[in-house]
């Protein structure tokens, strides 16, 4: 067992736009990767895919080569590896935070103590990623500690907020519908409620789940089926859905919409939930993950040099990586 077996091999926004992410999806890398761990041509793995990434962090077998696993992809264009130290100290940095769109976040190495429990508890995991996954969770938890650079951080959800507000003005008079009850979904939930927005409705292919957040928030509930006839009759569309394929089509909801009424519809889902056709209606805004990010310009340098005066941590991280496999080798021995 070596650090060098570690590989972390993928794709995120900083390389690719939205489009280009959805292709490489539609490549399906997740059912790749497992079929070459049941092939044991990799000892093990942990899926880290977000709205912004899609990165498995992988244990290669001595015998198994990268090249075998890009032959597999015909659209490669953005696609990144990176091998041993070079992966963990990856690693390291995404769970600081350093590259997401909002520098020092919280939600990405939430997203990571995510990934790595459902790889152990699936059973996909190895010895040499739970000791670097956890390293990273722990790095992750005393960078943002030591640094406080959450203190007064906008979260997606907050970004997302903010940019609806800024396109339609006040949200308290308006219908809004959230397609999905996942944890980005209810966290804009909860945003909304705290701002007063009365008329919310929710819904989710699985309908007793939209029923448990129902139970926490006084909103609608409708069945998963019912979503176009409520697109039609809503102001706001967010839809945040795991859905490998379009939700929400331009063929079957276009007929229902109002032609005098203004709708927005704000799509977080990757793959997208909505249909980017809509966009060319003239009564329809139809906003992605991309357009947001355009919003987020405040404070962004303070972050960046925060970020960077606090990175000593990262490299006493991998100091600390490199004597645990170091020591390793030498009980080996």
């Amino acid at each position: 067992m070596e650090l060098n077996d570690l590989v972390v091999f993928g794709i995120s926004h900083h390389e690719l736009n939205t489009n280009e992410r959805e292709a490489f999806i539609q490549q399906m890398p997740e059912t790749i990767i497992h079929e070459l761990f049941q092939e044991k041509k990799l000892n093990g793995y942990v899926n880290l895919s977000t709205c912004l990434r899609v990165e498995f962090y992988l244990d290669i077998n001595e015998n198994f080569s990268m090249d075998e696993l890009l032959d597999k992809f015909s659209l490669k264009k953005g696609i990144f590896i990176k091998h041993g130290e070079e992966a963990a100290d990856y690693l390291f940095k995404v769970s600081c935070g350093f590259f997401s769109v909002i520098k020092g976040e919280d939600q990405i190495l939430a997203q990571i103590k995510k990934a790595h429990a459902l790889a152990i508890e699936q059973e996909t995991t190895s010895k040499i990623l739970n000791i670097v996954f956890n390293k990273a969770i722990d790095l992750g938890k005393k960078f943002r500690t030591e640094s406080m650079i959450c203190h007064n951080a906008l979260s997606l959800e907050a970004i997302s907020l903010k940019f609806i507000k800024e396109s339609i003005g006040f949200l308290n008079d308006k219908k809004i519908l959230i397609l999905g009850v996942g944890d980005l979904a209810q966290a804009i939930l909860y945003l909304l409620v705290k701002e007063g927005v009365k008329d919310i409705t929710i819904t989710n292919r699985t309908y007793h789940k939209a029923l448990e957040v129902q139970s926490v928030f006084d909103v609608n509930v409708i069945n998963f089926e019912k979503k176009y006839l409520a697109a039609a009759e809503n102001d706001v569309i967010i839809s945040a859905t795991s859905a490998p394929h379009l939700v929400l089509t331009k063929e079957e909801l276009l007929p229902l919409l109002n032609r005098d009424k203004k709708y927005t519809f704000l799509d977080l889902a990757m793959p997208r939930d909505i249909d980017p056709e809509l966009s060319s209606e003239e009564n329809i805004d139809l906003f992605n993950l991309d357009d947001i990010w355009k919003v987020y310009n405040k404070n962004l340098k303070t972050r960046d040099e925060l970020m960077e005066s606090y990175s000593f941590l990262i490299d006493k991280q991998m100091v600390n990586l490199k004597k645990w496999f170091q020591y390793y080798e030498e009980r080996k021995i």
